[in-house]
């Protein structure tokens, strides 16, 4: 804080390759062009005696260069789920000779000053980083940043980012609407986050944070909330990025492989957080959507370990997996949080184990999860018409208020939670008490007050305030588990109210400066990419998308090979956001699904917009999206 510095946005460049901003205090302009593993700043001081970049590290620091161009440290700050050992390495080079290196050490922190002579000619810097060693971060640099030409490396750094981001093409959107989707889209990108290096013969190895920090061959990725990223980001890799979410799938293998589990939320290794082993969702997605770029038998024993063995030190897999499996729910007077989200979320998860299972051939215990699936029905509770928080006894957790946050739920409460049963949408219906039951419910849901009950959490949490400042009733579109209930207007036949809803989501929560929540390592903003081109995964481990209400005048997707899927909607506009008709390839079409081997066979969905539903379109008995119990 003692050297913090003013600066002003109007006076920063923030671009997907490249960074600037003017410090006030300083009178010092500041530049960063990033690669995968390095970058190159440049530092434009005014003239003085004492311009400095200053090193803030818990861990080492040190010169190593008798030619004081180089410093060289390392970062150890070890959190649960690093092994001890965990650093990040780090050298740095300036492309002017320092006069001074000065530390300050207190404690665990050195704060180090590199001090130059300026003249007010720009002093550059590239900066190499690896998890491996030193040598390793050295050989990134050389790699990466081979010369000091700064608008070169950022041509080079924004090339790169315009390849990715031309994976989708958009027409008709307004300035503001292409920096939002476009934002969304390279922030969908940025996780996980790739943990593996190329040693000097450009052999892939990794720093393994599930195996004590020993190196093995192969690719790794960490940083990801699979809890939340299991719903549209993992889903959004399979479509449009199919190659990477192959390599993903191999790095998530190669954990298994190194520390016996699947991660649940990887930072860097495992880090016990948020529930259920969403792993089961992302192998599930990506075989039910084709990828077969990875070991299907190992793939099969990870997610079959998640769902049959808990783990002891509860890092990974399911806690009170034993009475989940004795029972069929997660008695509240056995796990005092969440048992009720749990009992959902692990239902859903077996119901993933049993795709893999039937690809698989292991019939047996395809029939044993698939029975799972639907234990979320152990948790409902007809009287209120929620799912509910039960007793081992079998009777319900007395004090029940559906408001109320907390208690047998995480982040949310029964208006939210009651919804999480994707993977048997017909069954929930039933359990509501038919296809007009379910309409009013959701509803409601989109109607109620806003009104946050703070429940077990003893103070408002930021998820409240942000469903408050949503105004959408107590749909939670700011907290993961809500992403899919919109499109359950379309299993009740009334997809135009999912049209509305989508629209009002993207127009209200998301703008070109953010959105509203967190941005949860990737999966709000897949969600609206998702839902920007007109479809969305309802359901990861079921190869269908449902139809919403696409937000431009076209969209069209890269899919490789040379083919493309174009969303046309010509007549889109602010107010034209309901389908009146659609085309597929030419023909008509009704449904308000479709399957994943549609979009990828490549072709054209158009559609006529209006500004008032059409409430016979896609409402007929077969346009609804199939049900896979029957």
């Amino acid at each position: 804080k003692s050297r913090a510095s003013a600066f002003s946005h109007e006076k920063e460049t923030a671009k997907a390759y490249y960074y600037s901003a003017w410090l006030d205090r300083y009178e010092t302009k500041v530049e960063l062009v990033p690669t995968e593993r390095c970058s190159l700043m440049r530092f434009t001081f005014p003239t003085t005696d004492r311009a400095a970049v200053v090193f803030d590290n818990e861990g080492e620091i040190e010169e190593f260069d008798p030619a004081h161009r180089k410093v060289r440290g390392a970062a150890r700050h070890v959190t649960f789920g690093a092994p001890g050992n965990f650093a990040m390495y780090f050298v740095a080079e300036f492309d002017a000779r320092y006069e001074a290196f000065e530390i300050e050490k207190k404690d665990k922190k050195n704060t180090v000053a590199v001090r130059f002579k300026s003249t007010g000619k720009p002093v550059g810097m590239k900066i190499g980083t690896s998890f491996v060693s030193y040598e390793q971060a050295e050989l990134n640099l050389r790699r990466e940043l081979p010369d000091w030409d700064f608008e070169a490396t950022r041509d080079r750094s924004r090339a790169t980012w315009a390849k990715e981001l031309a994976t989708v093409a958009i027409k008709g959107a307004s300035d503001d609407q292409q920096s939002t989707f476009y934002t969304a889209l390279y922030r969908s990108l940025q996780f996980p986050r790739m943990f593996h290096e190329p040693d000097e013969n450009g052999k892939i190895r990794h720093y393994s944070p599930f195996a004590n920090g020993k190196l093995f061959d192969g690719p790794l990725y960490t940083d990801n909330g699979l809890w939340d990223t299991y719903r549209t980001a993992f889903p959004f890799f399979v479509l449009y990025y199919p190659d990477r979410s192959t390599d993903i799938l191999n790095g998530w293998l190669n954990a298994y492989r190194e520390g016996g589990r699947l991660p649940n939320w990887p930072s860097p290794g495992n880090r016990p957080c948020m529930i259920g082993s969403h792993s089961d969702s992302i192998f599930a997605d990506a075989l039910v959507k084709g990828l077969r770029g990875f070991d299907l038998k190992d793939a099969y024993a990870a997610v079959r370990k998640n769902a049959t063995e808990s783990d002891p030190h509860g890092w990974a897999g399911r806690d009170h997996l034993d009475e989940y499996i004795a029972k069929g729910y997660i008695p509240m007077d056995a796990r005092k949080e969440a048992a009720t989200s749990c009992s959902l979320e692990y239902a859903y998860d077996d119901y993933c184990v049993s795709r893999l299972a039937k690809a698989m051939g292991r019939q047996d215990d395809f029939k044993i999860f698939t029975e799972r699936a639907r234990n979320y029905r152990n948790v409902w509770d007809s009287k209120t018409g929620f799912m509910r928080g039960k007793m081992a006894n079998g009777s319900w957790k007395e004090t029940f208020d559906p408001l109320a946050w907390g208690d047998a739920y995480v982040e949310g409460n029964a208006w939210q939670w009651t919804w999480s049963v994707m993977h048997d949408p017909y069954g929930l219906m039933k359990l509501l008490g038919g296809r007009e039951a379910m309409a009013k419910k959701l509803d409601e849901l989109l109607s109620m007050p806003t009104t946050s009950v703070v429940g077990t959490y003893g103070h408002k949490i930021h998820e409240m305030r942000e469903v408050e400042h949503s105004k959408m009733g107590q749909y939670a579109h700011v907290n993961e588990p809500c992403h899919h209930v919109l499109y359950f207007y379309n299993h009740v036949r009334q997809p135009w109210k999912t049209q509305a809803a989508v629209r009002r989501v993207m127009d209200e929560i998301y703008d070109r400066d953010g959105m509203i929540g967190d941005e949860d390592t990737g999966q709000m903003s897949a969600w609206y990419v998702f839902n920007a081109a007109g479809f969305y995964p309802f359901c990861p481990g079921n190869p269908i998308y449902l139809i919403g209400s696409p937000l431009f005048q076209e969209t069209t997707i890269q899919l490789g090979g040379g083919k493309t899927f174009t969303v046309r909607a010509p007549s889109n506009s602010p107010q034209n956001r309901y389908i009146q008709s659609a085309r597929l390839n030419g023909q008509p079409f009704t449904k308000n699904w479709l399957p994943h081997e549609t979009i990828v066979a490549g072709g054209t969905l158009e559609f006529e917009m209006g500004n008032q539903p059409n409430e016979a379109w896609g409402s007929g008995e077969g346009d609804a999206p199939p049900d896979e119990w029957q």
